[in-house]
């Protein structure tokens, strides 16, 4: 007889087709809920990290400028300890530069002066009185009486003039565009040749060349102007070795002058002295003014 076929395997494969859909979406929930699950954790942490990540940033930043801070402190602690002894560096400085800027002021001012400055030595004034004639004129008095005329016509042109004793304290160390001492000759009765003028430097001149071309103007317009004739063979040691070379500063130019004997040469040197003078200032000016003797 022969059986009616059976539905149940048909019915064990659809429940197992079930099952596996069921497994499939319960393991599909299941991955969502852990995608979920993680999603949420994700988004908790994130604050916490960002947080750990921002904090060493301010933390440093603030560690800087308390740094910095600290470091400006301290320099203007520094600044306040050192600013009397910098203020006083300061000061000092400032004084020492005005005081050099004062002195080079100062030392042009004297160059100035001393490149104005004439210096006359009326000879053996305030010593003696050096030749002395018969009458009791001598020849201090006539020294001086030349030394002031040449002095006051010097200043008329613009010069500043000193006039000088014979052992005047001014002339250690003294300075000036030129040193002329005045003197004269005997005023003894010697002969007829004692006549005449004689102008002469220091024999070891510190200043050569130019006690030189002083010596040969004062010659050359003192001859000139008086007539008198230049009266070589008299000039003597007195006069090479005059004391005021050795006094005065090196680099000051000097001569001396005989301007003429006592005896022959009276009228001109008493009698006319203006004459004298003016030779004298004419003989100077030629050197003062780098004139051609």
């Amino acid at each position: 007889m022969k059986r009616a076929p059976t539905h149940k395997p048909a019915k064990d494969q659809r429940v197992q087709r079930s099952s596996i859909r069921r497994a499939q979406a319960a393991g599909k929930s299941r991955a969502r809920a852990q995608s979920r699950q993680v999603a949420a954790a994700g988004a908790a942490s994130t604050p916490e990290h960002e947080t750990a990540a921002i904090f060493p940033r301010v933390a440093r930043r603030r560690f800087i400028g308390l740094m910095m801070a600290i470091a400006l402190a301290g320099l203007a602690i520094i600044a306040l300890q050192n600013a009397p002894r910098w203020l006083s560096a300061a000061t000092q400085a400032q004084a020492t530069a005005d005081a050099a800027l004062l002195e080079a002021t100062r030392s042009a001012a004297v160059a100035t002066q001393d490149a104005a400055r004439i210096g006359i030595v009326s000879g053996h004034r305030g010593h003696d009185s050096g030749a002395v004639c018969d009458d009791g004129l001598t020849e201090a008095t006539l020294n001086f009486a030349h030394a002031t005329r040449v002095a006051e016509v010097l200043r008329a042109e613009g010069y500043i003039v000193d006039v000088l004793d014979e052992f005047d304290p001014r002339l250690r160390g003294y300075r000036a565009r030129a040193l002329l001492s005045i003197h004269a000759d005997s005023c003894a009765r010697i002969n007829d040749l004692a006549t005449g003028f004689k102008v002469a430097r220091a024999a070891h001149s510190r200043a050569p060349d130019e006690s030189d071309r002083l010596v040969a103007c004062l010659t050359a317009r003192y001859g000139s102007r008086t007539g008198l004739r230049f009266h070589a063979n008299t000039v003597t040691r007195d006069m090479t070795q005059y004391h005021a070379f050795d006094e005065i500063a090196p680099e000051t130019p000097a001569a001396i002058i005989e301007t003429g004997f006592m005896y022959l040469d009276r009228p001109l040197l008493e009698g006319r002295p203006q004459v004298v003078a003016q030779g004298i200032v004419e003989g100077l000016l030629c050197f003062l003014r780098g004139e051609t003797p």
